[in-house]
């Protein structure tokens, strides 16, 4: 009976993934380099230098391939790390951008203003229904400053409970506009991942972590 020799199988393995033949892998690498040697012209064999190199290439794509593994697999265990350390953020008073404060027991959360130059803020607080029931003045520098109302009307009662806004407007020693940025400052009353980064929710709203201006 005639013995047939071996061949290499291209049906795919039942239950294997789907292959993407739009890319090249290792084994497919050295299927060529051995078909190159079984098919080279005899009387022109392939030089040994030639040779060498196509071995080295296949060698570092080896190695490219273990460093991209290790690599990836630092990225998800950084991550890892970096989302459990946000969990210590809940119940922490976060810093972000908006305008909001609440009022509980009298007590109003914090808000800081990020300007450009130094001048003088002018901030009214409005109610729910955009009424200002207080105005006050602040002096600023450049960057973060404490501007927080004290919670107080405009007749000097403590205001009701409830969500109010400010509305802040500054100008410098020459009178004119500057740019300023009105932050809100809250307890992170919750945390959710998004895509494997950390969201946190402060005054009901939503921000990435990389949003936060400061932590206190």
């Amino acid at each position: 009976m005639p013995v047939h020799g071996v061949e290499t199988a291209t049906t795919p393995v039942v239950g294997a993934p789907a292959r993407d033949y739009s890319e090249i892998n290792q084994i497919d690498f050295m299927n060529l380099l051995v078909a190159q040697i079984q098919n080279q012209d005899p009387l022109s064999p392939m030089d040994n230098a030639e040779f060498t190199s196509q071995i080295t290439q296949f060698t570092m794509l080896d190695e490219l391939a273990s460093m991209t593994q290790k690599l990836d697999e630092s990225v998800i265990m950084a991550q890892s790390i970096n989302n459990t350390a946000m969990l210590a953020l809940v119940g922490r008073d976060c810093t972000v951008l908006g305008d909001e404060v609440a009022v509980t027991g009298g007590a109003a959360t914090g808000n800081k203003l990020n300007a450009t130059e130094p001048g003088t803020a002018t901030v009214e607080v409005k109610n729910e229904d955009g009424e200002t029931v207080a105005t006050y003045f602040k002096t600023v520098d450049v960057g973060l400053n404490d501007i927080g109302w004290d919670g107080k009307l405009a007749n000097g009662e403590a205001a009701p409970d409830g969500e109010y806004s400010l509305d802040v407007s500054m100008v410098n020693s020459s009178n004119e506009t500057v740019s300023a940025t009105t932050l809100m400052t809250g307890p992170v009353e919750g945390l959710r991942y998004e895509n494997g980064i950390a969201v946190v929710q402060v005054h009901g709203e939503e921000f990435y972590v990389s949003d936060i201006y400061q932590v206190s």
